[in-house]
């Protein structure tokens, strides 16, 4: 990784020559072709455009020496700006995996386009079960904070009953970590049913739920066990909840 550090990113498309399979030059002309709006470009555009996998998209980024397509941004950003592209990977480096990995595949225009349907919405229904509920609580915290009407429960009946009695202007958002709950996907229907907007926030793969709603946010935490016992990292998912908290209070005029 050391030799690579210093080196631009055709340098390192060079270097690799003819270890790059076709997939791999595709996602590396379409990294040209965007090169002056790198900053712009995601994971999920990419792989909409090219019809790839996102994880293809990160192991490349990993096989040109980068930690992670995050790093390949903003080296290539750094490039164009004449300024030292080590750093962005000693920063980097500094993080925790899946900070770096939820950096990846983060959608700004998702992100956005979330916040804006939240101000349009008359009311916010937040739902997840488990450890999911936390979030949800905090979320619905940091939305109320800017008198946003958000509810969030404990029980999955009462979710049931607030969509029952929901407005078709308000917005369901739906945490959960691997996005299979069946009880959320079948709420995630009745939302819709309903005429009401549905948001998923899951690990960043095709999961039920995600097929359910009319807008994804993605964060990385793979799904384990230690004994049998979930500890999957909710780390990407609290930067995620963050991030959107923060735009959100800056459509509302709350700027920091």
């Amino acid at each position: 990784m050391s030799d690579h550090s210093s080196m631009t990113f055709e340098q390192r498309v060079d270097a690799l020559g003819l270890c790059l399979n076709d997939t791999e030059d595709d996602i590396i002309d379409c990294i040209r072709r965007h090169r002056g709006d790198i900053a712009a470009l995601t994971i999920q555009k990419m792989s909409q455009e090219l019809y790839v996998a996102p994880n293809s998209i990160m192991r490349l980024a990993k096989k040109l020496g980068y930690s992670g397509f995050a790093e390949l941004k903003f080296s290539i950003q750094n490039e164009r700006a004449a300024t030292d592209a080590p750093f962005s990977r000693q920063l980097l480096e500094m993080l925790p995996n899946n900070i770096v990995k939820t950096l990846d595949i983060i959608d700004m225009d998702q992100v956005r386009a979330v916040a804006s349907l939240l101000r349009r919405s008359h009311g916010c229904i937040l739902a997840g079960v488990g450890d999911s509920s936390y979030y949800c609580e905090l979320l619905g915290k940091n939305l109320r904070c800017v008198d946003m009407p958000a509810q969030y429960f404990q029980h999955i009946h009462d979710m049931i009953y607030a969509v029952q009695h929901g407005d078709a202007n308000d917005a369901v958002l739906i945490i959960s970590a691997r996005g299979e709950n069946q009880r959320l996907v079948d709420l995630a229907r009745r939302v819709r049913e309903k005429g009401m907007t549905v948001v998923s926030i899951t690990h960043m793969k095709e999961n039920p739920l995600a097929a359910q709603a009319q807008y994804n946010l993605y964060f990385w935490g793979e799904h384990r066990l230690v004994q049998d016992y979930n500890v999957t990292d909710r780390i990407g998912l609290m930067l995620l909840i963050r991030l959107l908290s923060e735009v959100f209070w800056q459509s509302c005029g709350f700027a920091p």
